[in-house]
């Protein structure tokens, strides 16, 4: 086991785009990365917000278009 990612701080973030949240490690200033998923988030976004630093996560503008419930 890789112990480098135990000095690296963990929290939640959102997903700017369509908002899904994921465990994540924060890599520099404002940097952060899904534990789990390097790539980014499944909509192809790489931006997220840390869910630390708000208090209030609008989703009322994410992008749902790949949402197939009714």
């Amino acid at each position: 086991m890789d112990d480098s990612d135990d000095t690296q701080a963990r929290t939640i973030a959102a997903c700017t785009r369509c908002g899904s949240i994921y465990a994540a490690i924060e890599l520099g200033e404002g940097d952060l990365r899904p534990i789990g998923s390097r790539d980014g988030c499944s909509c192809g976004s790489t931006s997220f917000t840390d869910l630390d630093d708000t208090t209030e996560v609008d989703l009322a503008d994410a992008d749902t278009s790949d949402d197939d419930r009714s």
